[in-house]
């Protein structure tokens, strides 16, 4: 059998711990991200929560492709390395802020792929309850075309 590359991911990732879907370091990056785009906004939630919200839906999802995602949070983590000498959990936030200012926004192929995570911080972030009232979002069984109606139509005889 050829090694593919899921193979080579999970060989070389950190371990995870039953009933988990992330390494630390891989939840940690999720949160350092967090932190830097979901500044201002009008959803009150911690980056942590994002962070546990991202990692509930990979374990509830049972996600056969989470090793992408754990790759992308490697990926993350490292190629800050390459321009500013500096892992990306190692960063301040100042710091954090401008590469994804300069380098996300319109960098070359691989700071674009890195600017990927922002989709997982949104899904952190806005497919929590909370996010609801923020946003003003109605759930689909709350919103009132879908309430069971009270008035029954008697049928003509």
């Amino acid at each position: 059998m050829r090694p593919t590359l899921e193979h080579l991911a999970v060989a070389l990732l950190p371990r995870v711990e039953f009933g988990r879907a992330l390494a630390h370091t891989e939840w940690l990056t999720i949160v350092e991200v967090a932190e830097v785009i979901l500044a201002g906004s009008p959803v009150e939630i911690t980056p942590e929560r994002v962070a546990d919200n991202v990692e509930t839906f990979l374990v509830a999802g049972r996600s056969r492709r989470a090793w992408r995602v754990r790759m992308l949070l490697t990926l993350v983590d490292l190629v800050p390395l390459t321009a500013y000498k500096k892992r990306f959990r190692n960063m301040t936030r100042a710091e954090r802020r401008r590469l994804m200012e300069e380098r996300w926004r319109g960098g070359s192929y691989l700071w674009r792929v890195c600017s990927k995570v922002r989709n997982l911080v949104m899904l952190g972030a806005y497919g929590d309850v909370r996010a609801d009232v923020a946003t003003g979002y109605v759930p689909v069984p709350l919103r009132p075309r879908f309430r069971p109606s009270n008035t029954f139509v008697k049928a003509s005889a």
